[in-house]
């Protein structure tokens, strides 16, 4: 008898509708592996659509995976045998005899999502993530341990001169809202210390200094839009101008700091620097490394809604955001944008999972070989 098949799709995504969301340090590797093999080897679907359905179950993780992360998966459960029969999932339950009409089960049609702007900061799912490793001491000790380039050995310039390529150049600001840059920073050398007295004292308004996070071409591009007299609005700080989608900017307003840096030293992300505003809020810098605009927006798209609800301002994650540039001062503040963490080349793996590089004991008592008369009172070593 010629049976007909129902389609595999529904019934995969109604069997991934009812499994909770993984979580990274509980197993959350394992658990969304099992998802993946379930998807090609259990429903026998092809890797995009089981990289689609993937992809929504990663909404629900926490938190969620790089988009790279899980196309690896997914090519692994392919590659990997399973002990079970391929379609196991399926079973008879998927097919009816052709001589009945075919029943379809009718899904509820979805929800449409909560808008972006309408999600609210979730204090306690921040602290419940916050809280599952052991917060250090010192935060910004524990991090500058980690840090394969020495925080305290870098300036504004030498810090730009790690990240971005000889001859790139990178946009800083004095004044959040202004078009026209204070200066247009062309990278020489990492060991280029040449910073100018009015970006180092704050810049001209003294609410700080500012860098575009992704590198541009100096040039000012027509932005399609017209003044009140009708001529171009050109900008040279919009996508038009920017000549490599490298990076990401991850900070929030809301959050505690601690918990904050607690919740960023669990992301399985590529985190190259790590850097205070001057005031309550912490920048992250995530290296993203894609070849165009729009591959950067299907890696960080599907990352706003979550971050956003454990306090992230998703409006910082555009790849043409600017963000705080560190050992500036912010004179608003009476403070310094300080360095915590930094990374040019960084692993793909949790903060919290990298090896002390330089053990503070090691660096103070290499401060006081070098002088001997270097605050005698200073800390301990242990």
């Amino acid at each position: 008898m010629t049976r007909q098949f129902l389609d595999p799709l529904a019934r995969a995504r109604a069997y991934v509708d009812k499994i909770p969301g993984a979580v990274s340090g509980a197993s959350g590797h394992a658990q969304t592996f099992v998802v993946a093999r379930a998807l090609v080897s259990g429903f026998c679907l092809s890797e995009g659509d089981a990289m689609r359905l993937l992809l929504e179950y990663n909404a629900r993780c926490s938190p969620p995976w790089p988009e790279s992360e899980l196309r690896h998966k997914v090519q692994s459960a392919i590659a990997t045998p399973s002990n079970k029969p391929r379609g196991w999932l399926l079973g008879d339950g998927c097919s009816l005899p052709a001589a009945r009409s075919p029943v379809v089960r009718q899904l509820p049609p979805p929800r449409a999502p909560v808008p972006i702007t309408e999600l609210s900061f979730d204090a306690d799912k921040l602290a419940a993530i916050a809280g599952r490793i052991t917060h250090p001491q010192n935060w910004r000790h524990w991090l500058s341990e980690r840090s394969p380039k020495r925080p305290d050995a870098m300036n504004a310039w030498s810090f730009l001169g790690h990240l971005y390529r000889s001859g790139e150049i990178v946009l800083v600001f004095d004044k959040m809202e202004s078009k026209r840059p204070v200066q247009m920073v062309s990278i020489a050398a990492p060991l280029d210390c040449r910073v100018p007295a009015t970006i180092q004292a704050g810049g001209r308004h003294g609410s700080g200094i500012w860098f575009l996070c992704n590198p541009v071409d100096g040039q000012w591009h027509d932005t399609g839009a017209r003044d009140e007299r009708g001529e171009p609005i050109l900008s040279c700080r919009n996508r038009q101008a920017v000549t490599n989608w490298r990076y990401a900017v991850l900070e929030s307003d809301q959050a505690p700091a601690d918990q904050w840096i607690a919740f960023v030293a669990q992301l399985p992300f590529r985190i190259s620097a790590l850097y205070t505003s001057g005031g309550r809020s912490v920048h992250c810098l995530i290296r993203i490394d894609a070849t165009s605009k729009a591959e950067w927006d299907s890696i960080v798209e599907p990352l706003k809604r979550p971050l956003k609800v454990l306090g992230a301002d998703s409006g910082c994650l555009s790849a043409v955001r600017l963000t705080r540039l560190p050992q500036c001062r912010r004179p608003e503040k009476s403070s310094i944008q300080k360095l915590l963490y930094l990374c040019p080349n960084p692993p793909l793996a949790p903060l919290f999972d990298l090896p002390v590089l330089f053990p503070r004991y090691e660096t103070l008592a290499r401060w006081r070989r070098c002088s001997p008369r270097w605050n005698p009172k200073a800390e301990p070593f242990a």
